[in-house]
């Protein structure tokens, strides 16, 4: 008969998640593990698999979470333009909430794993697809609604946005000066004018 896990899955994860995030893949042992959740080797490994499979399993959540300020930007934008500033203030939002600043969880991932893990280099390639196909269309749109200029194709803003946007994050992981992060934000969205 299969054992009842008798724990808060979720309370796990993201005990989990912020391990890894503070500590890296590399840098986070099972022991690591066993202390931050309470739980011992076993449960872990039958309820989450081996290390690489927590770390997935955290890193597809955090996506997921990830997507919800893009949600959130597009449900409150009355253009494609409004939206595409809609997701910087969002993110501007949550990098000011993170009062360790941390960074984002994806990119710490691509720094550290996208070269020597096949795996979870596939779950990252597939939310940049994502979020690339969501700009592009975002553009295209905007610059159907002359609401975006027609300076450069969609796929090419689609691709200058998402650079931004990590450059945006990266900055945000040592700066949380508002002014200057919201003149980041001005400064990218003149280029689209």
């Amino acid at each position: 008969m299969p054992r009842t896990e008798v724990f808060n899955r979720e309370l796990i994860l993201s005990q989990v998640r912020d391990l890894f995030w503070n500590n890296g893949f590399n840098g986070t042992s099972m022991r690591d593990l066993v202390e931050t959740t309470g739980l011992n080797r076993s449960s872990l490994y039958n309820s989450f698999g081996n290390k690489q499979s927590l770390y997935e399993l955290v890193l597809k959540k955090y996506q997921e979470e990830n997507k919800l300020l893009f949600q959130d930007a597009l449900i409150r934008a009355d253009n494609p333009r409004q939206a595409i500033k809609n997701i910087f203030e969002n993110i501007l939002d949550a990098m000011l909430q993170d009062t360790k600043q941390k960074g984002c969880f994806i990119l710490n991932s691509k720094a550290e794993l996208s070269r020597s893990e096949p795996s979870i280099r596939v779950l990252l390639e597939k939310n940049e697809a994502s979020e690339l196909k969501l700009l592009r269309n975002l553009v295209e749109e905007g610059q159907d609604h002359n609401v975006i200029n027609k300076d450069s194709s969609p796929e090419e803003f689609a691709y200058y946005l998402y650079s931004a946007f990590q450059g945006f994050r990266m900055t945000g992981i040592l700066e949380n000066d508002r002014s200057k992060l919201q003149n980041i934000i001005n400064i990218n969205m003149a280029k689209l004018s």
